[in-house]
């Protein structure tokens, strides 16, 4: 199980880690702001969907395989910040742009940090997995 769950989240990190770094600021550098902008608001939900799945099923393979409280406290933590962007701050800052409000630049720094700290738990995670799969843990 171990393996499986490394794959789903390393799948997510790389996803996310290759558009937030690579991708998003080579956009933004190529096209005019309002076009590039709105690539990455239609990728966001995909890119945020699949964190969503792959966290959200390694925390219940992890939670059916009785895995130790550090990485189920990881997982659950990651999950309730990829379910608080996707379904309240990704809205909050749609509305905030599209209204033009200067509020919308505090919605996005809110996003990109979640999204960091997200990366980050995940990071955590599969590292965590790798040491336990090293150790003989199935």
């Amino acid at each position: 199980m171990n393996r499986i769950m490394i794959f789903m989240l390393s799948f997510y990190f790389g996803l996310g880690a290759f558009f937030s770094y690579i991708v998003a600021p080579e956009l933004f550098r190529s096209l005019e702001r309002s076009v590039a902008g709105g690539i990455v608001e239609k990728v966001f939900p995909i890119y945020f969907g699949i964190g969503l799945g792959a966290v959200g099923l390694s925390l219940l393979i992890g939670l059916a395989s009785k895995m130790d409280r550090f990485l189920i406290a990881l997982l659950a933590v990651n999950l309730i910040v990829l379910l608080a962007l996707q379904f309240y701050v990704l809205p909050e800052a749609h509305a905030l742009k599209s209204t033009g409000s200067p509020e919308f630049a505090r919605a996005h720094l809110i996003s990109m940090i979640m999204s960091t700290v997200s990366l980050f738990f995940t990071f955590g995670a599969i590292v965590y997995l790798i040491v336990k799969t090293k150790n003989g843990s199935s």
